[in-house]
Protein backbone atom coordinates (compact mmCIF):
# COMPACT_ATOMS: atom_id res chain seq x y z
CA UNK A 1 0.00 0.00 0.00
CA UNK A 2 2.77 2.42 0.97
CA UNK A 3 4.74 1.49 -2.16
CA UNK A 4 1.69 2.24 -4.30
CA UNK A 5 1.23 5.66 -2.67
CA UNK A 6 4.86 6.53 -3.28
CA UNK A 7 4.55 5.50 -6.93
CA UNK A 8 1.49 7.73 -7.35
CA UNK A 9 3.36 10.66 -5.79
CA UNK A 10 6.29 10.25 -8.18
CA UNK A 11 3.93 10.09 -11.14
CA UNK A 12 2.20 13.27 -10.00
CA UNK A 13 5.48 15.13 -9.66
CA UNK A 14 6.52 14.09 -13.16
CA UNK A 15 3.09 14.58 -14.72
CA UNK A 16 2.85 15.93 -18.26
CA UNK A 17 2.32 19.61 -18.90
CA UNK A 18 -1.41 19.33 -19.46
CA UNK A 19 -1.87 17.50 -16.15
CA UNK A 20 -0.10 20.29 -14.30
CA UNK A 21 -2.46 22.87 -15.75
CA UNK A 22 0.23 24.75 -17.71
CA UNK A 23 -0.40 25.88 -21.25
CA UNK A 24 2.23 24.08 -23.40
CA UNK A 25 2.72 27.22 -25.50
CA UNK A 26 3.70 29.18 -22.39
CA UNK A 27 6.15 26.48 -21.43
CA UNK A 28 7.73 26.54 -24.90
CA UNK A 29 7.97 30.34 -24.88
CA UNK A 30 9.99 30.25 -21.65
CA UNK A 31 12.24 27.38 -22.67
CA UNK A 32 15.76 28.17 -23.80
CA UNK A 33 18.88 29.89 -22.52
CA UNK A 34 18.72 32.68 -19.94
CA UNK A 35 21.23 34.72 -17.98
CA UNK A 36 20.99 34.67 -14.19
CA UNK A 37 22.95 37.62 -12.84
CA UNK A 38 23.24 39.48 -9.52
CA UNK A 39 21.31 42.76 -9.58
CA UNK A 40 24.41 44.62 -8.34
CA UNK A 41 26.21 44.22 -11.68
CA UNK A 42 28.45 41.29 -10.76
CA UNK A 43 28.95 38.50 -13.36
CA UNK A 44 26.27 35.85 -13.69
CA UNK A 45 25.91 32.59 -15.59
CA UNK A 46 23.75 30.89 -18.20
CA UNK A 47 21.01 28.38 -17.54
CA UNK A 48 18.86 26.45 -19.99
CA UNK A 49 15.19 25.83 -19.23
CA UNK A 50 13.88 22.64 -20.82
CA UNK A 51 10.39 21.26 -21.39
CA UNK A 52 10.96 17.69 -20.21
CA UNK A 53 9.33 16.88 -16.90
CA UNK A 54 11.51 16.58 -13.83
CA UNK A 55 10.80 16.09 -10.13
CA UNK A 56 9.42 19.39 -8.93
CA UNK A 57 8.98 20.88 -12.41
CA UNK A 58 10.88 20.77 -15.70
CA UNK A 59 14.43 20.05 -16.78
CA UNK A 60 17.14 22.63 -16.14
CA UNK A 61 20.81 22.76 -17.09
CA UNK A 62 23.31 25.16 -15.52
CA UNK A 63 26.62 26.30 -17.02
CA UNK A 64 29.80 25.10 -15.27
CA UNK A 65 30.53 28.56 -13.86
CA UNK A 66 27.17 28.86 -12.06
CA UNK A 67 28.44 27.26 -8.85
CA UNK A 68 31.14 29.94 -8.60
CA UNK A 69 29.33 32.98 -9.93
CA UNK A 70 25.83 32.37 -8.57
CA UNK A 71 26.18 30.00 -5.58
CA UNK A 72 22.47 30.41 -4.82
CA UNK A 73 21.64 28.12 -7.77
CA UNK A 74 24.61 25.75 -7.50
CA UNK A 75 22.20 22.88 -6.76
CA UNK A 76 19.44 23.88 -9.19
CA UNK A 77 17.86 20.76 -10.68
CA UNK A 78 14.56 21.94 -12.15
CA UNK A 79 12.36 24.97 -12.81
CA UNK A 80 8.67 25.74 -12.66
CA UNK A 81 6.64 28.56 -14.29
CA UNK A 82 4.02 29.09 -11.61
CA UNK A 83 3.60 32.78 -10.62
CA UNK A 84 6.82 33.68 -12.40
CA UNK A 85 9.79 31.34 -12.74
CA UNK A 86 11.12 29.33 -9.81
CA UNK A 87 14.47 27.52 -9.78
CA UNK A 88 14.24 24.37 -7.71
CA UNK A 89 16.77 22.23 -5.85
CA UNK A 90 17.07 18.42 -5.82
CA UNK A 91 14.72 18.08 -2.82
CA UNK A 92 12.14 20.38 -4.47
CA UNK A 93 13.12 23.39 -2.37
CA UNK A 94 12.81 26.80 -4.07
CA UNK A 95 16.24 28.33 -4.56
CA UNK A 96 15.20 31.51 -6.38
CA UNK A 97 11.70 32.74 -7.18
CA UNK A 98 11.55 35.27 -10.02
CA UNK A 99 8.66 37.66 -10.67
CA UNK A 100 8.06 39.06 -14.15
CA UNK A 101 8.80 42.74 -14.78
CA UNK A 102 7.18 45.08 -17.29
CA UNK A 103 10.21 44.82 -19.59
CA UNK A 104 9.91 40.99 -19.87
CA UNK A 105 12.84 40.40 -17.52
CA UNK A 106 12.41 38.61 -14.19
CA UNK A 107 13.75 39.58 -10.79
CA UNK A 108 14.18 37.90 -7.42
CA UNK A 109 14.60 40.26 -4.47
CA UNK A 110 15.97 37.59 -2.12
CA UNK A 111 18.56 36.54 -1.17
CA UNK A 112 20.65 39.70 -1.30
CA UNK A 113 21.86 41.29 -3.53
CA UNK A 114 18.86 40.13 -5.56
CA UNK A 115 19.05 38.50 -8.98
CA UNK A 116 17.80 39.14 -12.50
CA UNK A 117 16.76 36.52 -15.06
CA UNK A 118 16.92 37.81 -18.64
CA UNK A 119 17.33 36.80 -22.25
CA UNK A 120 20.74 38.22 -23.11
CA UNK A 121 22.90 38.18 -26.25
CA UNK A 122 25.96 35.93 -26.35
CA UNK A 123 28.94 37.50 -24.65
CA UNK A 124 26.86 39.40 -22.08
CA UNK A 125 27.52 37.99 -18.60
CA UNK A 126 26.09 40.73 -16.36
CA UNK A 127 23.36 43.32 -16.20
CA UNK A 128 23.95 47.01 -15.52
CA UNK A 129 22.80 48.65 -12.31
CA UNK A 130 21.74 52.28 -12.22
CA UNK A 131 24.87 53.26 -10.31
CA UNK A 132 26.94 52.04 -13.29
CA UNK A 133 25.47 54.86 -15.35
CA UNK A 134 25.14 57.97 -13.18
CA UNK A 135 27.36 60.82 -14.39
CA UNK A 136 28.81 62.35 -17.55
CA UNK A 137 29.20 60.41 -20.81
CA UNK A 138 30.26 60.95 -24.39
CA UNK A 139 28.31 59.34 -27.21
CA UNK A 140 30.56 58.50 -30.14
CA UNK A 141 31.30 56.18 -33.02
CA UNK A 142 33.67 53.41 -31.85
CA UNK A 143 37.15 54.90 -31.88
CA UNK A 144 35.87 57.90 -33.77
CA UNK A 145 34.07 61.20 -33.55
CA UNK A 146 32.05 62.37 -30.56
CA UNK A 147 28.38 62.88 -31.42
CA UNK A 148 27.24 64.37 -28.15
CA UNK A 149 27.97 64.77 -24.44
CA UNK A 150 25.24 63.81 -21.98
CA UNK A 151 24.69 63.66 -18.24
CA UNK A 152 22.73 60.69 -16.87
CA UNK A 153 21.17 62.04 -13.70
CA UNK A 154 20.36 60.15 -10.52
CA UNK A 155 17.08 62.08 -10.25
CA UNK A 156 13.81 61.54 -12.14
CA UNK A 157 12.79 63.81 -15.02
CA UNK A 158 9.97 66.33 -14.49
CA UNK A 159 6.73 64.45 -14.03
CA UNK A 160 8.35 61.02 -14.07
CA UNK A 161 9.14 58.56 -11.31
CA UNK A 162 9.98 55.35 -13.19
CA UNK A 163 13.18 56.65 -14.78
CA UNK A 164 16.06 59.13 -14.45
CA UNK A 165 16.64 62.40 -16.28
CA UNK A 166 19.03 62.89 -19.22
CA UNK A 167 20.68 66.25 -19.81
CA UNK A 168 22.60 67.15 -22.97
CA UNK A 169 25.73 68.96 -21.77
CA UNK A 170 27.17 70.23 -25.07
CA UNK A 171 25.83 72.59 -27.74
CA UNK A 172 27.38 70.73 -30.66
CA UNK A 173 25.38 67.49 -30.64
CA UNK A 174 24.95 66.05 -34.09
CA UNK A 175 21.50 65.81 -35.65
CA UNK A 176 21.41 62.03 -35.20
CA UNK A 177 21.25 62.66 -31.44
CA UNK A 178 19.38 65.96 -31.17
CA UNK A 179 16.41 64.65 -33.11
CA UNK A 180 15.89 62.01 -30.40
CA UNK A 181 15.11 64.84 -27.92
CA UNK A 182 16.55 62.80 -25.07
CA UNK A 183 14.75 63.29 -21.77
CA UNK A 184 15.07 60.19 -19.59
CA UNK A 185 16.85 56.89 -19.11
CA UNK A 186 16.40 53.70 -17.14
CA UNK A 187 17.73 50.18 -16.78
CA UNK A 188 15.67 47.51 -18.55
CA UNK A 189 17.86 44.49 -17.90
CA UNK A 190 20.10 43.66 -19.63
CA UNK A 191 19.96 47.09 -21.30
CA UNK A 192 20.36 50.77 -20.54
CA UNK A 193 17.66 52.59 -22.52
CA UNK A 194 17.62 56.30 -23.39
CA UNK A 195 14.17 57.78 -24.08
CA UNK A 196 13.19 60.85 -26.06
CA UNK A 197 10.19 63.16 -25.64
CA UNK A 198 8.61 61.83 -28.84
CA UNK A 199 8.72 58.20 -27.75
CA UNK A 200 12.03 57.45 -29.47
CA UNK A 201 14.44 55.19 -27.64
CA UNK A 202 18.00 53.90 -27.94
CA UNK A 203 19.20 50.75 -26.17
CA UNK A 204 22.75 49.97 -25.01
CA UNK A 205 24.39 46.82 -23.62
CA UNK A 206 27.04 46.81 -20.90
CA UNK A 207 30.64 46.35 -22.10
CA UNK A 208 34.05 46.38 -20.44
CA UNK A 209 34.56 50.05 -21.34
CA UNK A 210 31.03 51.40 -20.90
CA UNK A 211 28.02 50.68 -23.10
CA UNK A 212 27.56 49.78 -26.78
CA UNK A 213 24.39 50.20 -28.83
CA UNK A 214 22.34 47.02 -28.98
CA UNK A 215 22.95 45.45 -32.43
CA UNK A 216 19.21 44.80 -32.62
CA UNK A 217 18.73 48.57 -33.02
CA UNK A 218 20.35 48.41 -36.47
CA UNK A 219 22.27 51.25 -38.07
CA UNK A 220 25.85 52.28 -37.35
CA UNK A 221 27.62 51.25 -34.13
CA UNK A 222 27.50 53.69 -31.24
CA UNK A 223 29.09 53.65 -27.79
CA UNK A 224 28.74 55.48 -24.50
CA UNK A 225 32.05 56.15 -22.76
CA UNK A 226 32.78 57.91 -19.50
CA UNK A 227 33.67 61.55 -20.09
CA UNK A 228 37.25 62.27 -19.18
CA UNK A 229 37.85 64.94 -16.60
CA UNK A 230 39.68 68.02 -17.90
Amino acid sequence: MIRAAVSLLILALAAPVQAQGIDPSILRSLAGTWLVAPANGEPGCRITLGTDTSIGGYSLTTAPDCARRVPAIADAAAWHPMEGISLIGPTRQTLLKFRENEDASYSAMEPEPGFVLVRAPDGIDRVPSARDAFGDWVMRRPGGEILCRVHLSDRPPPGGQESYAVRVTSQGCQAAVTRLRLASWRIEAPKLVLYGLDGNSLSFLLTAGGFAKDPAEGGRPLVLERARRP
